[in-house]
């Protein structure tokens, strides 16, 4: 099989498919773990309670234990344990999602009322009408490392990686597959095709209601002696109270808090996934700075660093998984809308068990591609509504 895109959803599929044994091809157009797509940043968020949907709560479980196994395999540190909270209102919806999910999921959890949030995380600024959910298995995953970690295990398992190699043709027939490189024309039973925002070039006859966005990721610095912002001290986040709506994560590396704004911000669609490539601009960079102005008065609300991610879209904010085209050798797996890296392993798996077997042991009707049909047959275009329930859930 040859797996096309070794970012989150690629390197894992090539790792799962060559630790059974499968005949591996994975190529990247990029260096690995490269910023030019979507999965970089330096860190990203891990919850258990998730209010995309029961179909989801397998996926992030199966997910742990993956990363787990490939760090001891690999020896590379690809988890940090942070807990997590979710902060919101008072008999808001994301309080109640959050407790909804949780109680459903079986979840660890414990409900915060705002002066004990306060006494708990006092880097946050807590309104007397807060409340928050604290997760404590909740956490931060290292993209990059995460990334490395399965390319070298798939390649160890003795797949074919190839950097630096972009694909020019997918030709899919009766017997096989033909994926034309500018060096030379590979022929493969099976085709994952896991290449983010690029991913519907090669399918030209495939109809599938995707939109690419800008998202500007921004470190922020501790004023002297402000508080603690590392991960045995300052948890993984999303917050939606009053006017504010964004997500943060501690700091791991010592580039320091990492923040991101939700989905009430407009941020610019792309008409090409190049387009992106441009650095964060004083605008991109405001949101944050306001949000941290409000929500962190530890934090010097002047972005320290920043960087220039993006997010491919569906209408609901689910993700695309399975086979597409007429042949059913192709396994498309995309739009992951902003909340697919903590996914990433179990994607893999479930991508490399299509391949492979043409099923999975999940549950995946959620994720069907053929499922926009009838929203194509509409007069409606999904552009005009926005991305459905994703909002926050973009968070990083």
């Amino acid at each position: 099989m040859i797996v096309i895109g070794l970012g989150a959803m690629g390197s894992m599929t090539a790792c799962q498919a060559a630790s059974r044994g499968a005949s591996v091809v994975g190529i990247e157009r990029f260096p690995l773990a490269h910023a030019r797509g979507s999965s970089h940043g330096g860190s990203r968020i891990y919850r258990q309670i998730l209010f995309e949907g029961k179909e989801y709560v397998p996926l992030a479980r199966r997910s742990l234990d993956l990363v787990r196994e490939l760090e001891r395999e690999s020896g590379a540190s690809l988890f940090a344990r942070s807990g997590g909270l979710v902060i919101g209102t008072h008999g808001g919806p994301l309080i109640e999602d959050a407790l909804a999910s949780a109680v459903a999921g079986g979840v660890e959890f414990e409900q915060l009322e705002p002066d004990e949030l306060r006494a708990r995380f006092p880097q946050h600024a807590a309104f007397d009408d807060d409340v928050a959910v604290y997760e404590p298995g909740a956490g931060a995953l290292r993209p990059e490392a995460c990334i490395t970690a399965a390319a070298e295990a798939a390649a160890r398992a003795g797949a074919q990686i190839r950097v630096e190699t972009p694909v020019l043709a997918l030709r899919p027939g009766d017997a096989y597959v033909e994926v034309a490189t500018g060096d030379e024309t590979l022929r493969a039973k099976t085709v994952v095709l896991a290449s983010g925002a690029w991913g519907l070039d090669l399918l030209p006859g495939v109809e599938l209601p995707l939109r690419t966005q800008r998202s500007c990721l921004a470190w922020f610095k501790a004023r002297q002696d402000q508080g603690d912002y590392r991960p045995e001290s300052f948890p993984v986040f999303v917050r939606e109270s009053r006017d504010l709506d964004g997500w943060g994560i501690p700091d791991v590396d010592g580039q320091g808090v990492k923040v991101g704004v939700g989905g009430t911000v407009q941020k610019r669609w792309l008409d090409r996934p190049e387009d992106n490539w441009e650095p964060p601009s004083a605008q991109d960079r405001k949101p944050t700075e306001d949000f941290c102005r409000i929500a962190f008065p530890g934090l010097d609300p002047r972005v320290a660093h920043a960087t220039a991610c993006m997010n491919s879209k569906t209408p609901d904010g689910d993700f695309i998984i399975g086979h597409v085209g007429g042949s059913g050798r192709v396994v498309f797996a995309g739009g992951f809308s902003g909340h697919g890296f903590k996914h990433s392993p179990a994607v893999g798996l479930i991508c490399a068990q299509l391949a492979l077997d043409g099923r999975t042991e999940f549950a995946i009707g959620k994720f069907a591609p053929n499922r926009f049909e009838d929203a194509r047959r509409s007069t409606h275009s999904w552009a005009g509504r926005g991305c459905g329930s994703a909002g926050w859930r973009s968070a990083r």
